[in-house]
């Protein structure tokens, strides 16, 4: 009853009531399928990079990497930091193409021009890397949650706003 009444006063809106659609809900669980299936292969390269090949075999690019931390923002880069952001963007620009066609070919049946969706998706792309970065360094460095956990924890906040921006301006 009190959820019924709460979405008869968001329908009256009509952001909201674009999203309270029935076509929404169907579109929302095929993300939703889409989405855990992209959370499994981004994690699993994340974990793996992270936990296994990183641990072997230090991934290239630290001493720059740490010479622009340090004279851009005045921070010291642990290796540590360095291993966990990398193993991030590597799985995160995988997962990048699986998520862009899945979304519009299954999830949003879209059919409007792909290099001007691809374009969207590369401008939203480029900000999820950086705001997943940050979070992720956020929670792991300055909080203390082990990368493994703040991973986790970072992805769900990514679903949540991603699904508002492919419904209304990516996959429209």
């Amino acid at each position: 009853m009190l959820v019924n009444n709460i979405l008869d006063r968001l329908k009256k809106y009509k952001f909201f009531s674009e999203l309270l659609t029935p076509e929404t809900f169907s579109q929302m669980k095929r993300y939703v399928i889409t989405g855990f299936t992209g959370f499994a292969i981004e994690y699993a390269l994340f974990f793996s990079f992270y936990y296994y090949i990183f641990k072997r075999f230090f991934p290239a690019g630290y001493p720059l990497a740490k010479s622009i931390a340090e004279n851009w923002f005045n921070y010291d880069l642990k290796a540590d930091t360095y291993s966990y952001l990398f193993a991030n963007a590597i799985a995160y620009v995988v997962v990048f193409w699986f998520n862009f066609l899945v979304n519009r070919i299954w999830s949003f049946k879209s059919k409007v021009n792909i290099f001007k969706q691809l374009g969207q998706y590369a401008v939203l792309f480029v900000f999820n890397l950086f705001a997943t970065s940050a979070l992720l360094w956020l929670l792991s460095d300055k909080i203390g949650i082990i990368p493994a956990i703040s991973k986790v924890l970072v992805m769900g906040l990514v679903v949540c706003w991603n699904f508002v921006l492919y419904k209304k301006v990516i996959y429209k």
